[in-house]
């Protein structure tokens, strides 16, 4: 008998020969020109769908960074209205106080007083204008004198003294430093020179010569109410008392002190140590103030207001009316932050 076979054989099977991969993918492409399209819709659409989710990111990227602004903004408008509202209260504290016994009142010089609330702090401010340089009625001297303490040189502040003057009268003759309305067309200005008195304050910004540096440093030492040639010693602020003749900061500075010092330990005020003057006078007090509340309200919000108060009659003894309240944008007190 022949031998069986001590194994099978592989009868019939053939291996097909190995093709190389890279060599495939290009002829199955050419056999199917749709594989191809297929691959390359599939790579745009990876790409587009990356880009809406890197679109989507940034979207809710802003709107993270919108609602945490407004957020902000909801927490400063607030913390802005709670600051008007206790400015209010330091305004109408200062009211209060003006009706209070003489002894018992404040000295209207314009020094600054707290009112604390929780966590608001209020500084209120109470000034007679008896003791301002009025735009309508000062000398050419004592202008002189409040432009030099401003920090003007002397040429300047004669100029400014004799340019308000000229502002101020009726007439067209220019002053030897002043301006009349050729020279205010000489700058191209054709508002000129009002020939008629001040009406407020913020007139002295038209005179020709007045920069905004320099008015933000005098407003607070002048006014249009006084109606006297000189100023009230007792209230006059300390810009007010330089312009004085003779007068210098130690003095003044020292006088200041000591006139706050004697009204919180109930004693009469000081004599003025400076030599006799014509602009000094203690009229008309205690009949036109102005009151400054500043609200201080976290590390960030500021209110500021000012009022204009006043006695019906202009007398003494007539009752007193809060006027012309307005929003001040710019630092009333020089205080050092927290």
């Amino acid at each position: 008998m022949p031998a069986k076979p001590c194994c099978k054989q592989n009868v019939g099977r053939v291996r097909p020969p190995r093709v190389e991969s890279s060599r495939l993918a290009p002829a199955l492409r050419r056999r199917n020109p749709s594989l191809n399209c297929t691959v390359r819709q599939n790579g745009l659409a990876l790409v587009a769908v990356l880009w809406v989710l890197i679109l989507l990111s940034l979207l809710a990227a802003n709107l993270s960074q919108g609602s945490r602004s407004n957020g902000l903004l909801t927490v400063n408008l607030i913390d802005a209205t709670r600051g008007k509202y206790a400015s209010e209260a330091g305004m109408q504290w200062a009211l209060w106080n003006l009706q209070q016994p003489t002894e018992n009142r404040w000295l209207a010089d314009g020094g600054p007083r707290l009112l604390e609330f929780d966590d608001i702090d209020v500084w209120v401010a109470l000034q007679d204008e008896s003791g301002k340089i009025d735009l309508n009625a000062a000398p050419v001297e004592l202008l002189t004198g409040l432009f030099l303490a401003a920090g003007a040189d002397g040429p300047q502040a004669e100029a400014l003294a004799d340019a308000i003057l000229d502002y101020r009268d009726e007439d067209d003759l220019r002053r030897l430093n002043g301006a009349e309305d050729a020279d205010y067309l000489a700058v191209g200005r054709e508002d000129g020179a009002k020939d008629a008195r001040f009406d407020k304050v913020e007139e002295l910004q038209l005179v020709l010569g007045v920069t905004p540096a320099l008015y933000r440093q005098v407003r607070s030492s002048v006014t249009v109410l006084n109606g006297q040639a000189g100023i009230n010693p007792l209230y006059a602020p300390r810009l007010a008392l330089l312009a004085l003749p003779g007068a210098d900061e130690g003095t003044v500075d020292q006088y200041i002190e000591q006139r706050r010092r004697n009204s919180l330990d109930g004693l009469p005020p000081p004599e003025l140590p400076l030599p006799e003057s014509p602009y000094v006078s203690q009229r008309r007090s205690g009949i036109n103030y102005t009151v400054l509340a500043e609200s201080r309200v976290g590390k960030v919000v500021r209110t500021r207001y000012s009022a204009r108060m006043g006695r019906r009659g202009g007398g003494q003894r007539g009752g007193l009316t809060l006027t012309e309240i307005r929003r001040e944008m710019q630092p009333l007190f020089e205080i050092e932050e927290p």
